[in-house]
């Protein structure tokens, strides 16, 4: 809908945004003669849109993959100085892949509530103690913040306020409690009246939040300049297009989401044990969703110079020994039958399996569904 607050328009007497509200409000706007109305075309244009954002996010999600699991290849191998390719007490790709998702699950489930925090309830964004100092929104506003010193390239405040934010979502904020947010001078004295009332949240004591299953990423403090570029890759569009914009994760509706989802399902993560070129198709070179080979470097001089993959600078892309990636293996997939389904069949099997359960009795028109609903029961129970 289009929506006009006349008074507040006649008040301006702006000549252009009265002239902006009579085409608007145009018959040839509103119910041309041929084809769509504007308003079809925004709705239209909007869903375009949202599909190019979500093809952005599915790329960006498995560059993000990478850039965690390979920071803590190096969190494991500099800092900890544990073993990591060793073949029996080192680090396990596929383990470290099903990590890597989670935590990724976790920021894109905490990008769409609060963007959507009015309407599903999940997070107080109404609330200026949590959205200006725990929320990921406000992170968001650090990523494109220069790092320019040592400190705050390799300093762990990102990941801090992440993890806390993390148990904030899992467990909780107390009812009824009052948090004490003291604003300081810059000797450290707190100001009189910095006394915020707190905010509350209901943990919601999920699987996806549990630091339980993500035992080697919690082990992991990651550096701010790779979780600012996750930040980044989770909220920006692409880069090369005609703009690159923020990502509006409440315009993103399920459908596109879940596009995401079953994009993921189609890589697979593992370590290279040698040095890697990437190759693809010369015709396919452009296209981001063609498939990647890699080469190790002993054989690269059997491949043209135009099949082998550059980074931004014309430079061939080059993968050393033991750098974890997260790239296309369709057959996984296919192996375990994991699919996303879209909305309309969900609403379908949703609808008709409740029937049977409820004992509601079919109509003739839905004869030709009882076979369905009653096979697929059995997997509404799961």
């Amino acid at each position: 809908l289009l929506r006009f607050d006349l008074g507040r328009l006649l008040g301006l007497r702006d000549p252009k945004a009265l002239q902006a509200t009579c085409g608007l409000l145009h018959r040839e706007v509103l119910l041309p003669e041929g084809g769509q109305s504007l308003l079809e075309r925004l709705d239209e244009e909007s869903h375009k849109h949202a599909f190019a954002v979500s093809t952005d996010l599915k790329f960006g999600a498995q560059k993000a993959i990478e850039l965690l699991g390979n920071e803590a290849v190096r969190y494991r191998r500099e800092v900890q100085k544990l073993r990591t390719f060793d073949e029996h007490d080192g680090l396990d790709a596929a383990e470290l892949t099903r990590e890597c998702i989670t935590y990724l699950y976790r920021l894109l489930f905490l990008f769409y509530v609060e963007a959507r925090g009015a309407e599903l309830g999940v997070v107080p964004m109404q609330s200026d103690a949590f959205r200006l100092g725990y929320s990921l929104e406000s992170l968001r506003d650090l990523e494109l913040v220069p790092l320019t010193t040592e400190e705050a390239r390799n300093g762990t405040y990102i990941n801090d306020s992440l993890r806390k934010l993390f148990r904030l979502i899992q467990r909780g904020h107390g009812k009824g409690q009052r948090s004490l947010h003291l604003a300081t001078a810059d000797d450290g004295t707190p100001f009189e009246g910095a006394l915020h009332a707190t905010f509350e949240l209901k943990g919601l004591r999920s699987p996806l939040f549990d630091e339980e299953r993500t035992p080697l990423l919690r082990a992991v403090r990651f550096r701010n300049q790779v979780l600012q570029e996750v930040l980044q890759l989770l909220s920006l569009s692409k880069e090369g297009g005609k703009s690159r914009g923020r990502i509006s994760y409440a315009q993103l509706g399920i459908n596109q989401l879940g596009a995401v989802y079953e994009g993921l399902l189609a890589y697979t993560g593992f370590f290279a044990k040698e040095e890697l070129y990437e190759v693809r198709d010369a015709a396919e070179m452009k296209s981001d969703d063609a498939r990647t080979y890699f080469v190790p470097k002993s054989k690269i001089d059997a491949y043209a110079k135009k099949e082998i993959v550059s980074d931004e600078f014309g430079r061939p892309l080059v993968h050393p020994k033991g750098a974890f990636l997260f790239r296309l293996s369709g057959r996984d997939r296919e192996k375990s039958a994991s699919y996303y389904t879209p909305e309309v069949l969900t609403r379908c099997l949703t609808k008709y399996t409740l029937k049977v359960r409820l004992g509601e009795p079919l109509l003739a028109d839905d004869a030709n569904e009882t076979a369905t609903s009653r096979g697929a029961s059995k997997e509404g129970d799961s």
